[in-house]
């Protein structure tokens, strides 16, 4: 009965021990929810933008990944706007990517916390016209 009360106290200390020198688990960060917005939603051969918004808990930071699109051999360019928002619906940053021909990558992490929403619109400029916008595209963390 002494031996196994010893080893039974032997056992709890050394999980006591194990458990308090765990690593701290890393902020959760979900798979990530897919984008795909259109210049025109009816038709996304003008241009578009196709990724993964990663959300990171507890801290409401996000990753963007994917790439813009504009159709090559146009004589016209496409930008990306992203623009962030806290849940007070305050905006807190606006980025944009621009591409004239084909496809270009993008990576990259808002500089702001506590994101909660993120509104995405494709445009296109226009030589001698300006800028056009589609529809935005709302995504929120859930």
């Amino acid at each position: 009965m002494r031996k196994s009360l010893r080893a039974a106290l032997v056992l709890s200390a050394l999980a006591g021990v194990l458990t308090a020198t765990a690593p701290a688990s890393a902020s959760a960060v979900n798979a990530g929810e897919q984008f795909h917005v259109c210049y025109k939603n009816s038709d996304c051969n003008m241009g578009f933008s196709t990724g993964t918004i990663a959300w990171s808990l507890p801290s409401a930071l996000v990753n963007i990944s994917g790439s813009v699109v504009n159709r090559r051999n146009s004589d016209y360019s496409t930008t990306v706007i992203f623009e962030t928002f806290n849940d007070l619906g305050e905006k807190r940053t606006s980025d944009s990517r621009t591409v004239s021909d084909g496809a270009k990558r993008i990576n990259f992490s808002p500089n702001a916390g506590h994101i909660w929403r993120i509104k995405i619109t494709v445009c296109q400029n226009f030589p001698g016209v300006g800028q056009r916008c589609g529809t935005p595209e709302n995504y929120s963390r859930r």
